[in-house]
Protein backbone atom coordinates (compact mmCIF):
# COMPACT_ATOMS: atom_id res chain seq x y z
CA UNK A 1 0.00 0.00 0.00
CA UNK A 2 3.09 2.49 1.15
CA UNK A 3 4.25 1.31 -2.18
CA UNK A 4 1.32 2.32 -4.09
CA UNK A 5 1.24 5.60 -2.74
CA UNK A 6 4.99 6.03 -3.30
CA UNK A 7 4.19 5.29 -7.08
CA UNK A 8 0.89 7.93 -7.19
CA UNK A 9 3.03 10.49 -5.83
CA UNK A 10 6.11 10.24 -7.73
CA UNK A 11 3.98 10.43 -11.59
CA UNK A 12 2.17 13.15 -10.39
CA UNK A 13 5.00 15.35 -9.35
CA UNK A 14 6.58 14.26 -12.37
CA UNK A 15 4.26 14.75 -14.91
CA UNK A 16 3.15 18.37 -13.37
CA UNK A 17 6.57 19.48 -13.07
CA UNK A 18 7.32 23.16 -14.23
CA UNK A 19 10.97 23.30 -14.14
CA UNK A 20 11.34 19.97 -16.84
CA UNK A 21 11.67 22.38 -20.14
CA UNK A 22 9.83 21.02 -23.20
CA UNK A 23 11.35 21.89 -26.90
CA UNK A 24 9.68 22.94 -29.92
CA UNK A 25 11.26 23.44 -33.31
CA UNK A 26 8.60 25.75 -34.79
CA UNK A 27 6.25 22.88 -35.80
CA UNK A 28 2.33 24.59 -35.34
CA UNK A 29 3.19 26.83 -32.33
CA UNK A 30 1.69 29.95 -32.52
CA UNK A 31 3.71 30.85 -29.17
CA UNK A 32 6.58 31.03 -30.82
CA UNK A 33 5.50 33.59 -33.56
CA UNK A 34 8.30 36.50 -33.59
CA UNK A 35 7.29 38.98 -35.73
CA UNK A 36 10.83 40.35 -36.22
CA UNK A 37 11.84 37.47 -37.81
CA UNK A 38 10.55 36.60 -41.56
CA UNK A 39 10.59 34.04 -43.68
CA UNK A 40 11.09 34.16 -47.40
CA UNK A 41 10.28 30.57 -48.12
CA UNK A 42 11.09 30.59 -51.79
CA UNK A 43 14.23 33.02 -50.88
CA UNK A 44 15.46 30.44 -48.30
CA UNK A 45 15.90 32.98 -45.92
CA UNK A 46 14.52 34.61 -42.74
CA UNK A 47 15.20 38.26 -42.15
CA UNK A 48 15.80 39.08 -38.55
CA UNK A 49 14.12 42.74 -39.07
CA UNK A 50 15.07 44.17 -35.82
CA UNK A 51 18.99 43.73 -36.08
CA UNK A 52 19.16 44.08 -40.03
CA UNK A 53 20.24 40.44 -40.52
CA UNK A 54 19.82 37.78 -43.49
CA UNK A 55 20.09 34.10 -41.89
CA UNK A 56 20.22 31.34 -44.80
CA UNK A 57 17.95 29.07 -43.83
CA UNK A 58 17.82 26.20 -46.48
CA UNK A 59 18.72 22.51 -46.16
CA UNK A 60 21.76 22.23 -43.27
CA UNK A 61 24.98 22.23 -43.78
CA UNK A 62 27.21 18.96 -43.46
CA UNK A 63 28.53 18.77 -40.13
CA UNK A 64 32.07 20.75 -40.71
CA UNK A 65 35.07 21.78 -37.40
CA UNK A 66 35.46 25.88 -37.20
CA UNK A 67 37.89 26.73 -40.03
CA UNK A 68 35.84 24.43 -42.57
CA UNK A 69 32.67 26.40 -41.30
CA UNK A 70 34.16 29.72 -42.18
CA UNK A 71 35.18 28.77 -45.04
CA UNK A 72 31.59 27.03 -46.48
CA UNK A 73 30.03 30.46 -45.58
CA UNK A 74 32.81 32.48 -47.19
CA UNK A 75 31.97 30.70 -50.44
CA UNK A 76 28.36 31.09 -50.03
CA UNK A 77 26.62 32.88 -53.45
CA UNK A 78 23.06 32.95 -52.47
CA UNK A 79 20.56 35.69 -53.73
CA UNK A 80 23.76 37.38 -55.68
CA UNK A 81 25.04 37.73 -52.27
CA UNK A 82 28.63 36.78 -50.88
CA UNK A 83 29.20 38.65 -48.02
CA UNK A 84 27.82 35.69 -45.88
CA UNK A 85 29.57 34.60 -42.64
CA UNK A 86 29.19 32.24 -39.16
CA UNK A 87 27.04 34.09 -36.93
CA UNK A 88 28.60 35.45 -33.56
CA UNK A 89 27.57 33.66 -30.42
CA UNK A 90 24.93 36.90 -29.70
CA UNK A 91 23.24 36.17 -33.36
CA UNK A 92 22.54 32.60 -32.52
CA UNK A 93 21.12 33.23 -29.32
CA UNK A 94 19.17 35.73 -30.75
CA UNK A 95 17.39 33.18 -33.07
CA UNK A 96 16.24 31.28 -30.13
CA UNK A 97 13.53 32.04 -27.57
CA UNK A 98 15.00 31.15 -24.63
CA UNK A 99 12.22 30.67 -21.66
CA UNK A 100 12.09 29.54 -18.06
CA UNK A 101 10.53 26.43 -19.70
CA UNK A 102 10.40 26.33 -23.37
CA UNK A 103 13.09 26.77 -25.47
CA UNK A 104 12.09 27.40 -28.68
CA UNK A 105 13.49 28.12 -32.47
CA UNK A 106 11.91 31.18 -33.66
CA UNK A 107 9.22 29.89 -35.62
CA UNK A 108 10.64 31.67 -39.04
CA UNK A 109 13.12 29.08 -38.90
CA UNK A 110 12.52 25.56 -40.71
CA UNK A 111 15.80 24.03 -41.45
CA UNK A 112 17.71 23.94 -38.06
CA UNK A 113 18.67 20.77 -36.67
CA UNK A 114 18.30 19.83 -33.19
CA UNK A 115 21.94 19.74 -32.79
CA UNK A 116 24.92 21.32 -32.56
CA UNK A 117 25.93 24.77 -34.26
CA UNK A 118 29.30 26.56 -34.68
CA UNK A 119 29.83 30.46 -33.56
CA UNK A 120 31.99 32.66 -34.94
CA UNK A 121 32.81 33.69 -31.50
CA UNK A 122 36.29 32.40 -30.46
CA UNK A 123 37.62 31.43 -26.98
CA UNK A 124 40.64 30.49 -26.22
CA UNK A 125 43.20 27.85 -26.22
CA UNK A 126 41.79 26.65 -30.18
CA UNK A 127 38.09 26.69 -29.54
CA UNK A 128 35.61 28.91 -30.64
CA UNK A 129 31.48 29.19 -28.93
CA UNK A 130 29.05 26.67 -30.47
CA UNK A 131 25.08 26.40 -30.09
CA UNK A 132 23.67 23.44 -29.03
CA UNK A 133 19.56 24.22 -30.26
CA UNK A 134 18.10 21.33 -28.71
CA UNK A 135 19.28 21.91 -25.22
CA UNK A 136 19.17 25.53 -25.49
CA UNK A 137 22.64 26.05 -24.17
CA UNK A 138 26.05 27.52 -25.69
CA UNK A 139 29.53 26.58 -25.05
CA UNK A 140 33.17 26.46 -26.19
CA UNK A 141 35.10 23.42 -28.25
CA UNK A 142 37.72 22.92 -30.21
CA UNK A 143 38.14 23.73 -33.15
CA UNK A 144 38.49 20.30 -34.96
CA UNK A 145 34.99 19.06 -33.40
CA UNK A 146 32.44 18.71 -36.35
CA UNK A 147 29.47 20.67 -35.90
CA UNK A 148 26.72 22.03 -38.50
CA UNK A 149 26.65 25.60 -39.85
CA UNK A 150 24.27 28.61 -40.95
CA UNK A 151 25.27 31.44 -42.33
CA UNK A 152 23.94 34.88 -41.70
CA UNK A 153 24.66 38.47 -43.49
CA UNK A 154 24.32 42.54 -42.06
CA UNK A 155 21.08 43.55 -44.25
CA UNK A 156 22.37 46.90 -45.60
Amino acid sequence: MLKMGFILVSTTVILSASWIPTFSFGENDSRNIDENFVRDDKKEVVRDIENSKMYYDSTPSTKMNFYAAWDYCQKVDHLGHKDWRVPTKNEFKSILNLGRRDITVKYAFKNVQKDIYWSSTEDRYESAWYFDVDLGRYSTGDYRRNHYVMCVRDIK
